[in-house]
């Protein structure tokens, strides 16, 4: 069997044993059953616990031996010491994929740990079956209504593949959309990122790989197969342990090795890998390479109803690699047309006096200096700077931004919106699925950079865009 479809009975699994699951039910029981029900999961469920007859409904087991099928994929979740008889029970019974719960192996601080971890993986050496931790949620699959993890979490069938080195992806980063498919490898005493790697390289389901680093011993296979991948989809890494005191507390995690930070910093780039700072600048990332088409160049213009804060975006496009450019004499004339005589036009656009002295409507204002400024041949890219102090402005500028899309496919442009209502604007302006909306101009440019940069990367290797799963 190869590592695909190794890996596809994990994420993919027709059926699911789970060992060790609780009699008791509710709210805070941490039912991997109860959830896999409330989720809808299709496949058929083989739950064990020697101590009941049923689980909501189901038939229980005694044991995995007693099951009446080998499922794809078992799930543990016992005390550690219990453990590897159980793994042997389902090696014994053809179980090819498991996924350990259970924690106190080599993250422990003692060396009943380690000998219990070392003791499993000897258990399937040799037997084609995998394991997937110890100490892990294990797997989500949205497209599946599918998660391992104890801890009920909200899902979104989207286009990214997560894998991480933490089960905090699955309770803390739902938000970003993380929540497609998700691996957590735990401790990796078998199964790793890099065969996860293979997994997502060929999922038709996956747009743009996202990984959570904290360290792996031998990073060399790693960064073979996360550049074949980087060649196919969009993948950025959060790249943690940077610190001494950060190192110290990954070690104490999962025991990986963190090694260089600078070391790792050059192979993410070669690599073709977009590396992130923080969990904001991955969320804008990601939905960056979901909505966005790529810019061609660095060139940006903005449009703005203050200038101050037409200013502060266009610091940040200074600091973050786009270049302000100078329009064209044909948009120079055609915005000027639209403007006060006595204000001097460029880039940024100050719409405002458009609006409160030429009376130009607002939203037909910045329609029209969107359009001029997005047709300039000089312009990669657009930023819109717009007020979100009432939630109606959303409303307002959704017939805008959807004729602006539909004239400029090949052009990106983004929001940054300032007020207090951004949240009940953003969500108007971003059911368009062509554009993104965003509370500071960094973040917006930002995400343009990293679009920006992996089209630089494709084109050095010579990889049109377009060809590529983006």
């Amino acid at each position: 069997m190869d590592i695909n479809q190794q890996m596809k009975l994990f994420m993919e699994p027709e059926s699911i044993a789970a060992i060790g699951v609780s009699r008791h039910t509710g709210p805070n029981a941490y039912n991997l059953l109860e959830n896999l029900l409330e989720y809808g999961y299709p496949g058929r469920l083989y739950p064990v616990n020697p101590n009941t007859a049923e689980i909501l409904g189901v038939k229980t087991y005694a044991s995995v031996a007693d099951t009446p099928e080998t499922a794809d994929l078992g799930v543990i979740s016992l005390p550690r010491h219990l453990v590897p008889q159980v793994v042997k029970q389902c090696v014994e019974k053809g179980i090819k994929a498991l996924v350990i719960v259970t924690q106190g192996f080599a993250d422990a601080d003692d060396a009943e740990g380690q000998r219990l971890q070392r003791e499993i993986v000897d258990m399937v050496q040799g037997t084609g079956t995998r394991i997937l931790g110890p100490n892990t949620f294990g797997v989500a699959n949205a497209h599946l209504s599918m998660s391992t993890s104890y801890i009920r979490i909200p899902m979104e069938a989207n286009g990214v593949g997560t894998i991480s080195q933490t089960g905090g992806t699955f309770v803390g980063l739902n938000d970003i959309r993380l929540a497609g498919k998700i691996v957590d490898v735990g401790d990796a005493c078998d199964v790793d990122i890099v065969d996860c790697l293979h997994y997502f390289e060929q999922d038709n389901d996956t747009r743009v790989v996202v990984l959570h680093i904290e360290g792996m011993p031998d990073a060399k296979d790693f960064v073979e197969t996360v550049r074949r991948v980087a060649l196919k989809k969009p993948t950025l890494a959060l790249k943690t342990g940077r610190s001494a005191q950060s190192a110290r507390a990954v070690q104490s995690h999962t025991g990986a090795l963190t090694g260089s930070d600078a070391l790792w910093d050059i192979a993410l780039r070669s690599a073709g890998v977009l590396r992130v700072e923080d969990i904001e600048e991955l969320s804008d990332a990601i939905r960056a390479f979901l909505t966005l088409p790529p810019p061609k160049g660095t060139g940006i213009g903005l449009t703005t109803y203050t200038g101050g804060f037409g200013i502060i975006a266009a610091d940040a496009c200074g600091r973050n690699g786009m270049e302000l450019v100078d329009f064209s004499e044909t948009t120079m004339a055609a915005l000027k047309a639209l403007s006060p005589e006595w204000l001097g036009v460029g880039n940024p656009v100050d719409i405002w006096p458009g609006v409160s002295i030429m009376g130009h409507p607002r939203t037909e204002m910045e329609s029209a200096a969107l359009q001029h400024v997005l047709s300039d041949p000089n312009v990669h890219a657009a930023m819109a700077v717009i007020s979100a102090y009432q939630p109606r402005l959303g409303e307002e500028h959704l017939p805008m931004i959807r004729s602006v899309a539909r004239n400029f496919p090949d052009k990106p442009f983004v929001y940054f919106m300032y007020g207090l209502h951004f949240d009940a604007v953003r969500k108007t302006l971003e059911s368009t699925g062509t554009t993104l909306a965003f509370p500071s101009p960094e973040r917006a440019v930002r995400a343009l950079m990293h679009l920006k940069r992996r089209a630089d990367f494709l084109q050095r290797q010579s990889v049109p865009y377009g060809s590529r799963a983006v």
